[in-house]
């Protein structure tokens, strides 16, 4: 069974790394179209800025006889006279998370958004610049608000789009990101008492909980310089009306299964059609499959322990005394041991232990005696060995 977990683990492995390095490279692919979309918007908005700012020019100096730019006529970008792009009014770009960090930071953040539909806001940039209006939808993914019945922006609609008579200039609702726009609520004035709109610059989240079992999260949004707590909008539930096909709840809540351990809730035959029996990544098994592998691994086991069967007399000989050896255990001193022991002991200590006090009592030769020893082992080293030696070869015959 330890082969089969550890091919289910390589298997794992192996798919994690797929899917990673998929990943990566899906990853780099979209960075590189998104970047290349944000260059190309970039390039026709610098584009069309010039072109705007020519025209104006253009249209001061030839003062009546400037030219009727207000015509069914396309220009260099494809659009007609007073139209942008779809892309450009709904602002299908993708932005980095600084970016989006960016454009709410006056709102609290990109996480804790202080903003909600129903929210009333003032435009503080672009040409509908001091336009209050409600918040209709938020679009989280680009920061940008979608208002009520504001920001109507004329676009060109794709030539595939457009049906025989109609024009392809269409009145769409645009977005706008969230830093052009501020909070609009009313306060009350300390000086004179009354309530009047006050334009909020800055939001920030306080009393922030979570809530792991619906995993939501709420706060409220304060107002820092002031210390005023904003209400959040009213949001007005939704009624839902019953019709005749409808499934009643008391009907969605009935209970008609009962789980019992005396039988399993499906056949056994419908597991193996909800999953593949002969995966690489099937963790349970059968007992009859295990019970098998164990046996296969039993046998395994026992066909390399059959070489030691076939051993020499000698071998045999060797295993049974260290066998016997290891029955013993390790040897114990007895009491006549160590009364011998104590006896060489104790010998060993009279002896001299210094080498002139071995000198003295004769133990060790004297220098003089040393050297002549030496002197007569070289000389007999040196003469010549009597008879034929290994290498000589016999006299001829």
């Amino acid at each position: 069974m330890d082969k089969l977990l550890r091919r289910v683990r390589m298997a794992e492995g192996q798919v994690a790394r797929r899917k990673k390095r998929e990943e990566h490279i899906s990853h780099r692919i979209e960075l590189a179209k998104n970047r290349k979309e944000k260059v190309v918007a970039r390039r026709n908005a610098s584009e069309q800025l010039g072109a705007a700012i020519k025209t104006r020019h253009e249209d001061w100096e030839m003062g009546s006889l400037r030219p009727n730019r207000d015509v069914g006529k396309v220009d260099k970008f494809g659009n007609y006279w007073g139209t942008i792009s779809a892309q450009q009014a709904l602002l299908q770009l993708d932005i980095t998370d600084e970016q989006r960090e960016a454009r709410a930071a006056w709102a609290g953040g990109a996480t804790n958004l202080c903003l909600a539909p129903g929210d009333r806001v003032v435009v503080i940039e672009g040409p509908y610049k001091g336009k209050i209006a409600d918040i209709d939808k938020i679009k989280r993914d680009i920061m940008a608000l979608e208002l009520v019945n504001a920001l109507q922006v004329n676009t060109q609609i794709p030539d595939f789009m457009v049906s025989k008579g109609e024009t392809p200039v269409q009145v769409m609702q645009g977005v706008i990101p969230i830093s052009a726009v501020r909070l609009v609520h009313p306060l009350k004035d300390p000086a004179t008492g009354k309530w009047r709109d006050v334009v909020i610059r800055e939001l920030k989240p306080v009393s922030i909980k979570h809530d792991r079992p619906t995993r939501s999260t709420s706060f409220a949004r304060l107002v820092p310089g002031l210390n005023v707590r904003i209400p959040w909008p009213k949001v007005v539930r939704p009624t839902f009306e019953d019709h005749p096909v409808d499934t009643l709840r008391i009907d969605v809540e009935e209970r008609t299964f009962v789980p019992t351990l005396l039988r399993p809730p499906i056949p056994e035959t419908v597991i193996d059609e909800l999953r593949n029996r002969y995966s690489i990544f099937r963790t349970r098994h059968t007992p009859e499959y295990i019970a098998k592998k164990e046996a296969e691994e039993a046998e395994k086991k026992a066909r390399k322990k059959s070489p030691d069967s076939m051993l020499t007399p000698v071998q045999e000989l060797n295993r049974q005394l260290r066998a016997q050896r290891r029955e013993r255990g390790q040897p114990q001193l007895t009491d006549e041991m160590l009364e011998k022991i104590g006896q060489v002991m104790a010998r060993n200590l009279e002896r001299p232990t210094t080498f002139a006090a071995a000198r003295a009592a004769g133990v060790v030769r004297s220098d003089k005696r040393l050297s002549a020893l030496q002197a007569a082992v070289e000389q007999i080293s040196l003469e010549p060995a009597q008879g034929p030696t290994a290498t000589d070869h016999p006299p001829p015959s």
